[in-house]
């Protein structure tokens, strides 16, 4: 693992524990292991950090959740797919909620609109690739799901598989 990669792991780790504006520079060089001055010639500014984590995060958020899609032919398997990744998702060791929900959350104020633009430019991605399954008319039922699950997930206080099917079974029979 280069470098680079080694402190944006650190730090999105550090983030997603802790929050942004909680994480200072200091406390992800140490952890890292790393100097100040390898941290500003890898990145400049802890923002453009935060902004290449969330880039990182997408990457990786995208391409598991279109590969779990892909695996399927029908709508019906894909939306379960969909459903499942998401289940498993919040089941890791290490989920603390969505990244780019809290990015909005800290930065929505803040004068730096690149980590906004890059938290919902990911929501856009994902809102189009599961528009991609259930079209247009129903891609805001699937998306209020899926957010507010990742949201309960967040509290332990998930509805069970069953039920969540309950509510994707009529979309995918549309």
């Amino acid at each position: 693992m280069s470098k680079r990669d080694h402190i944006l792991a650190v730090a999105e780790s550090l983030f997603n524990q802790f929050g942004y504006t909680a994480v200072g520079v200091d406390k992800i060089r140490d952890e890292a292991a790393v100097s100040k001055t390898s941290m500003y010639r890898h990145f400049g500014a802890k923002s453009a950090l935060i902004e290449a984590v969330l880039q990182a995060r997408h990457t990786r958020f995208e391409q598991g959740l279109q590969q779990a899609i892909d695996a399927h032919q029908d709508k019906d398997a894909q939306l379960t797919a969909l459903l499942d990744w998401h289940l498993a998702w919040f089941k890791q060791d290490d989920f603390k909620g969505c990244m780019f929900m809290h990015a909005i959350g800290e930065f929505k104020s803040s004068t730096d609109s690149q980590v906004t633009a890059i938290a919902k430019a990911h929501k856009r991605k994902i809102r189009n690739m599961i528009e991609g399954i259930v079209g247009s008319e129903d891609v805001d039922t699937v998306m209020t799901l899926l957010e507010g699950l990742i949201v309960r997930a967040e509290f332990g206080e998930l509805p069970s598989r069953a039920s969540c099917l309950k509510i994707l079974q009529p979309l995918s029979s549309a």
